[in-house]
């Protein structure tokens, strides 16, 4: 996303915002498409935000605007993904009195920035996602947007989320020199496909031999899986994401599956049981080198499975090591991933609040000082 400081960006929503993505040689354009055509709501019903783009050069970048809704998932809310879901994973933390200590201070931070009115956001390179990748990005085309975006949501808090420094070491600092707050957000892990040293670890050649050897099912590529397939891909999703960790995980519905399978706005690979079944599937997004997995599930209610997630994992890591790629592996199951060469990184949330009124401004410098001295822990062992 390139730009001069000069040159006025087009901020579009509905008809506009489809109408200029017509012709777009961007390889996730039909995946916003979705989300502008169909609602956010309709394809994940806790991610309530209102879509749009900036139209820049030829391209576009996706954006999106909250008033403050209440319920939403972590990719649209601050409230949800440092307040609301820490709450729900009190389990985490060892003796009562520490979950009672935290528990109190998460409800006394959630009261501040609730008054503040923290999630009302404009967020730009939304994807609506848990892990959104960023384009190359220089000073001013981070000046320009967040000129553009001052003067149309001027009451807004402008939101950047998934900053990091594994692959530009300077673009935290770039965000500093624009004037946006760092708020430590989680860990996330990397493995790079250009140098698989990964594959040769003992772990990685366990899973990959318990998926050579595995009975009864057949790897699935994107073009085998039909829209018949998508309710029951839906229901792996749920039983993982939102059963077994939380309901504040984006809630992708079956129209969201058959949509994405049919427009490959997702890659989606599996596992199908000789039966006709899938048991087993992920999705990658790509943005240039860089991959990750928004969407991953499988059949947790079965009382013998074969340990789907390893082998998925395996599936990932090996299809990364033949495309050279990066793989954003996202947060989570951090001895897991470190066990089969996952690099740690610590990400951020961006956020510029320096045109808002200083009663809107001190809930955020809260946050930043809360999570900087007392949630990384917390957040770095988070399944978020």
């Amino acid at each position: 996303m390139e730009t001069t400081g000069d040159r006025q960006l087009p901020l579009l929503f509905g008809k506009a915002a489809l109408d200029a993505m017509v012709g777009s040689a961007d390889p996730n354009a039909d995946y916003w498409r979705l989300f502008l055509e169909c609602g956010p709501t309709l394809l994940a019903p806790n991610l309530d935000a209102c879509p749009g783009i900036v139209s820049v050069g030829g391209g576009f970048s996706p954006l999106t605007v909250n008033h403050g809704e209440v319920g939403n998932s972590y990719p649209c809310s601050l409230l949800t993904q440092y307040v609301s879901y820490p709450l729900g994973e009190m389990r985490l933390l060892n003796g009562w009195l520490t979950r009672l200590a935290a528990r109190a201070g998460l409800k006394g931070l959630g009261s501040i920035l609730k008054f503040g009115a923290i999630d009302r956001l404009v967020q730009w390179n939304s994807w609506l996602m848990s892990t959104n990748l960023l384009p190359s990005l220089s000073v001013t085309s981070l000046e320009a947007m967040t000129e553009l975006l001052l003067q149309q949501f001027p009451q807004h808090a402008i939101l950047v989320k998934n900053i990091h420094g594994r692959e530009n070491p300077a673009l935290p600092g770039l965000f500093l020199q624009g004037g946006y707050q760092l708020l430590p957000s989680r860990k996330v892990y990397f493995f790079d496909g250009k140098s698989a040293a990964f594959l040769s670890r003992s772990n990685v050649k366990q899973d990959l031999s318990a998926l050579r050897n595995l009975k009864d099912y057949t790897q699935v590529e994107h073009h085998e899986f039909s829209s018949e397939d998508a309710p029951r891909i839906a229901r792996l999703y749920e039983m993982l994401y939102l059963e077994k960790h939380s309901r504040l995980n984006p809630a992708y519905t079956p129209l969201f599956v058959r949509k994405a399978l049919e427009k490959r706005a997702l890659e989606f690979r599996g596992l199908r049981h000789s039966s006709g079944r899938i048991d087993a599937v992920f999705a990658c997004f790509r943005q240039g080198n860089v991959t990750v997995t928004p969407f991953v599930g499988y059949d947790t209610a079965m009382a013998r499975e074969p340990g789907f997630y390893r082998i998925l994992v395996a599936m990932l890591l090996k299809r990364v090591a033949e495309e050279g790629t990066l793989l954003n592996y996202s947060s989570g199951a951090g001895d897991f991933k470190r066990r089969r060469g996952g690099e740690g990184c610590i990400e951020f949330n961006a956020v510029y609040t320096r045109h808002l009124p200083w009663v809107r401004r001190l809930p955020f410098l809260l946050l930043e000082k809360c999570a900087q001295v007392f949630g990384r822990r917390f957040l770095e062992g988070s399944t978020v």
